[in-house]
């Protein structure tokens, strides 16, 4: 877990699984959406469970193994990047985080609750706070991306 990674960089293999994992979780959050759109609710339901739990499993993964490496210092030592930027830019970061999983965690309890209750219909608050946690998300998994450029390409 420790050792270099695969991505060609000085990051640590977790590093380069956890960034792989979220270039490719907007995509695999719009499939899921798009099960929604052709109405196969539960394979919907399904592909939105499995991610939100294989998300939290990543970023604990990621959370681990940042506190045992050294966390942000230890890799700003060998970055180019502008700490003071870096330090704005990962306040940002954490932030839209943050509300993004909170924004995700509701949706998936109400619906979890929904779906259960056998309740097939799609209320309009679903899809637009669907629509902000897929924004939010996205966008987490982006700025999680270029801090992996900033810390190990530049």
């Amino acid at each position: 877990m420790f050792e270099t990674g695969f991505l060609g960089t000085r990051a640590f293999l977790y590093m380069d699984i956890v960034t792989l994992y979220f270039m490719l979780f907007p995509f695999l959050m719009a499939f899921a959406i798009y099960m929604a759109v052709k109405k196969r609710y539960r394979l919907h339901y399904l592909l939105q469970q499995f991610l939100f739990l294989l998300s939290m499993l990543v970023i604990v993964i990621f959370e681990v193994g940042s506190r045992i490496s050294g966390g942000f210092s230890y890799f700003m030592k060998e970055s180019n990047a502008d700490y003071n930027f870096m330090i704005i830019f990962l306040i940002v970061h954490i932030l839209i985080a943050l509300a993004s999983v909170v924004a995700y965690i509701f949706l998936i309890y109400s619906s979890t609750k929904q779906y259960i209750s056998n309740k097939h219909s799609v209320s309009s608050k679903h899809k637009k706070i669907g629509k902000i946690v897929y924004f939010g998300m996205t966008l987490t998994s982006l700025m999680g991306v270029m801090m992996y450029y900033f810390l190990f390409i530049y």
